[in-house]
């Protein structure tokens, strides 16, 4: 992320820090999805940014487990705060996400729709989860997504447009293989260079 492109943007990332968190204050997902590419660019539990990034996300973290009461933020904060398990917090706020996201499995498996429920693979991946203890009506979250593939291989249907039919789908195939979104990443150290 740092040369080969007109735009370095870790730094980018790294310039809308405001000393606590990332972005808008307002807002927790510019915090949750900022972990992801500076943990692949040579970031790590020990560095300042990580450390107050993660605890801002900890600080948001509702009463019952969530964020943002739904679970497509809560799979990213699961996802994200995996990174950093070694955080003062972030071993319980993972556990409360957990048990957030079972409280509210459909009895199909799934968790409303293809795009959350493959969210919540990817959390249960990255959370060194078994797909089995996510079993709910005899049916897991996998079981639900693939309920949701069509006939031409895509997941949604055809009434819901190419756009979100191609989204559902690159959801639904790293979910589907248990890979989490920082498995996707390449990595990249820091430059010598502070960034």
């Amino acid at each position: 992320p740092y040369p080969g492109t007109p735009v370095n943007y870790i730094q980018k990332i790294i310039d809308t820090f405001d000393g606590t968190q990332i972005g808008d204050p307002s807002l927790i997902n510019d915090d949750i999805f900022s972990l992801f590419p500076l943990s692949r660019a040579g970031y790590n539990g020990s560095d300042q940014i990580i450390q107050k990034v993660t605890a801002f996300i900890l600080g948001k973290q509702s009463g019952d487990g969530s964020w943002e009461e739904n679970a497509d933020m809560t799979a990213a904060g699961i996802q994200a705060l995996s990174l950093n398990s070694g955080i003062s917090g972030v071993s319980q706020a993972i556990t409360n996400a957990r048990a957030y996201l079972l409280a509210h499995q459909s009895q199909a498996g799934g968790f409303g729709t293809s795009f959350s429920t493959s969210w919540v693979l990817q959390a249960i991946a990255a959370s060194g989860q078994v797909l089995a203890q996510w079993t709910k009506g005899g049916r897991t979250p996998l079981d639900a997504l693939a309920a949701l593939q069509q006939g031409d291989g895509g997941v949604e249907p055809a009434s819901s447009g190419a756009s979100a039919r191609t989204w559902a789908t690159a959801y639904a195939i790293p979910a589907a293989v248990g890979k989490q979104w920082h498995a996707l990443l390449a990595s990249f150290p820091k430059p010598a260079t502070s960034v």
